[in-house]
């Protein structure tokens, strides 16, 4: 019997960004990497296993090719699909920020509406609180655990 976690929304999402440098490509596109060299610069992935992920990544709906210019493809693009994962990047970011050592330089994010740095925070959604370990419990949709 193989032990493998149970389908649910959670583990779709961690499969899709699972291996090591998914979210590394993610970051570099939402950081204004467009084209396979200028990705492969910020990623440093074997090229290989870049190709390979830019496949998955296109595949799943995260990243989608940019229009072509004179026959050849112009880059990569996020999906809304690609954009939304960028808040997971953002709150992965806030813990970066906190557990790091002092050599990482931090990276800020402004808030174009408001022109002020920002930190990204889970909060509940029905009374607004930041959610905090060891605040919440899981509930599944089906007890077949």
């Amino acid at each position: 019997m193989e032990n493998k976690p149970k389908r649910d929304s959670l583990a779709v999402a961690l499969d899709a960004v699972s291996d090591r440098w998914s979210l590394h490509i993610v970051r570099a596109v939402a950081f204004g990497a467009s084209r396979y060299t200028d990705i492969l610069r910020a990623v440093g992935a074997p090229r290989d296993v870049l190709s390979s992920r830019l496949r998955k990544l296109t595949a799943s709906g995260i990243l989608r090719p940019r229009s072509p210019e004179k026959g050849r493809l112009a880059g990569y693009e996020l999906t809304q699909k690609g954009r939304d994962l960028g808040q997971v990047v953002l709150v992965l970011k806030r813990w970066g920020d906190a557990h790091s050592g002092d050599d990482v330089p931090p990276v800020d994010f402004i808030h174009d509406v408001c022109g002020e740095v920002f930190v990204a925070e889970v909060r509940c959604r029905a009374c607004g609180k930041p959610i905090r370990s060891g605040e919440f419990s899981v509930h599944r949709a089906s007890q077949d655990c």
